[in-house]
């Protein structure tokens, strides 16, 4: 069998050449800071641009270069893999983010949120907005003990109507970017 893997063994350090043809940069870097707990790295691009990569061993790891290195090799093959399957992936991801962030803000029926105020009784001051205007009507006409007339009756529902269109006036305005994630993801690459 042909030895490929060149590697440099020295006490707790050792020094690796990888193929940047197979593993990019990105890869290798996110491979490598899965170990800041176990040693520290240093990079180098060789003329043919591969990585020199060489590892010194904290001092409180006392664990055997060999066993490192195996370790490494698996992290680098797992996040490469993970890579490409985020890459495969990473236009479905968008959307069920998009989708999961739009259907959360249901800005038609968005009201108020105010984290600041405790409602001692907060079934007195709900209203009941399942209730549609016919079946409100409906229970004012059928009520024996109330004697309004029909004037009295449209000068409520147009009070309701100014209170709600002047409250609809005050309430914010929410807007869902389901590319913000994207734009956002490039401008990240950008820096």
């Amino acid at each position: 069998m042909e030895a490929f893997l060149k590697e440099i063994i020295k006490d707790k350090q050792f020094e690796l050449f990888i193929d940047t043809n197979i593993f990019p940069k990105n890869i290798i870097l996110k491979a490598a800071y899965q170990f800041l707990d176990r040693g520290y790295f240093f990079f180098k691009q060789d003329e043919s641009w591969n990585i020199i990569l060489q590892f010194t061993a904290r001092e409180d790891n006392n664990e055997n270069p060999k066993n490192i290195i195996a370790d490494f090799s698996q992290e680098l093959l797992a996040t490469y893999l993970r890579d490409n399957l985020e890459k495969e992936n990473k236009e479905i991801r968008e959307k069920i983010v998009g989708a999961a962030i739009a259907n959360s803000l249901d800005s038609n029926n968005f009201v108020e949120i105010d984290t600041d105020k405790k409602w001692d009784n907060q079934e007195q001051n709900q209203i009941d907005f399942d209730k549609d205007i016919d079946e409100i009507l409906k229970e004012i006409e059928n009520d024996p003990e109330l004697k309004i007339d029909e004037e009295e009756i449209e000068r409520i529902l147009k009070e309701i109507e100014e209170e709600t269109e002047s409250e609809l006036e005050e309430k914010p305005t929410i807007t869902v970017d389901p590319e913000a994630v994207k734009k956002a993801k490039e401008q990240f690459k950008k820096n």
